[in-house]
């Protein structure tokens, strides 16, 4: 489904469709590996499971640098060569003040994903057995 709306707008906007594919690679990979980060620092008991503070202070870090590789796709896309974002000091901490509604629902949606996912893999993955040890 998200697929046709993303094709479609692209469409309506008079663009090709691997715009919009490429455009959300450029965000949605750089979020998999800073999530997939957080995840291996969780297992590896450097960052304790389901508390805020943490989380927040890696994702004032990791989401601004996630929107700054979106915004160099995005540039690249459009232009044909990277660049950066107009200001990108400002840029940045703009995206810092956002990650903190992010690392919500991040740590959320980690929280509701690990639950159900490590009892699968306790038995043969010594970081989540770690992980799930209070």
């Amino acid at each position: 489904m998200s697929r046709k709306l993303a094709g479609g707008l692209a469409a309506f906007a008079g663009r090709p469709a691997g715009w919009s594919i490429l455009s959300g690679l450029g965000l949605g990979v750089p979020l998999i590996l800073f999530g997939s980060g957080y995840a291996v620092l969780v297992a590896l008991r450097k960052v304790p499971a389901g508390v805020f503070a943490p989380a927040a202070v890696y994702w004032v870090i990791a989401f601004p640098l996630a929107l700054l590789v979106h915004a160099i796709t995005t540039v690249w896309l459009v232009t044909g060569t990277p660049g950066l974002p107009l200001e990108p000091w400002k840029f940045l901490v703009f995206g810092a003040l956002i990650s903190m509604g992010f690392a919500i629902g991040f740590l959320w949606m980690h929280d509701q994903i690990a639950r159900f996912w490590w009892p699968h893999i306790l038995n043969h993955n010594r970081y989540a057995r770690l992980a799930t040890k209070h």
